[in-house]
């Protein structure tokens, strides 16, 4: 069974479960790598360095991953919330998307662009809010199941997005959001969000990988 295998000349690979134990193949888990390439930590930063290295020097890489039966491992996402960006920049998604809901019209915000050049976003709008908006502005439309392709409502959005997430607000120039694509439902427990209610990000991957695909197209 290949549990740790050297991928490389004197580097190590394991992928272990939530507990830390080394899963069989077929199962996915948080891939770890031991080696001379492997960083000793970083810089005058103890508390970051043992977020990310154990005592043993297996490094944490914050992909999620499965050995294959032939004894390869393939990589399926990301277990960290962190988002790298093509050109290296390292972002947090949870301020931007906290701050994003901050909008009255805005009810979930899930920020993506793993490996892209930009950040893009995908929203699911609070659909009595943006009714209302449309009511009060004399804005026709027929049901709420169209909200989410009326161009009024694409063109609200984009004025909460480019308002809220700014560098009048603190945002760095790679934390802007690119794109952003509206979703047609709420978010619902036990599909996009866990039991606390908090997103899902490997299920936000997997039930919206063409939404995500279109937005770096």
């Amino acid at each position: 069974v290949a549990e740790v295998v050297n991928v490389l000349p004197e580097t190590r690979i394991k992928i272990v479960d939530e507990e830390g134990r080394i899963v069989p193949p077929g199962v996915k888990g948080v891939i770890y790598a031991k080696g001379k390439q492997v960083m000793k930590g970083y810089y005058k930063r103890d508390d970051l360095t043992q977020a990310v290295l154990d005592k043993d020097g297996w490094l944490n890489t914050g992909d999620i991953g499965m050995w294959t039966h032939r004894g390869e491992y393939a990589i399926k996402g990301r277990a960290k919330d962190t988002i790298v960006l093509s050109g290296g920049e390292n972002i947090e998604p949870l301020p931007i998307e906290a701050r994003l809901r901050e909008s009255p019209y805005i009810e979930q915000a899930v920020v993506v662009g793993q490996d892209q050049k930009y950040l893009g976003a995908l929203l699911s709008i609070d659909t009595e809010q943006v009714e209302l908006y449309l009511k009060e502005s004399g804005i026709p439309y027929l049901t709420r199941f169209d909200l989410s392709q009326m161009e009024e409502v694409g063109a609200l959005l984009n004025r909460e997005v480019n308002a809220l997430v700014s560098a009048k607000n603190g945002f760095k120039p790679f934390e802007l959001i690119g794109r952003f694509e509206i979703i047609a439902r709420p978010f619902q427990i036990g599909r996009e969000l866990s039991a606390k209610q908090e997103v899902m990000r490997h299920k936000i991957n997997e039930l919206y990988r063409k939404e995500i695909t279109s937005l770096f197209a």
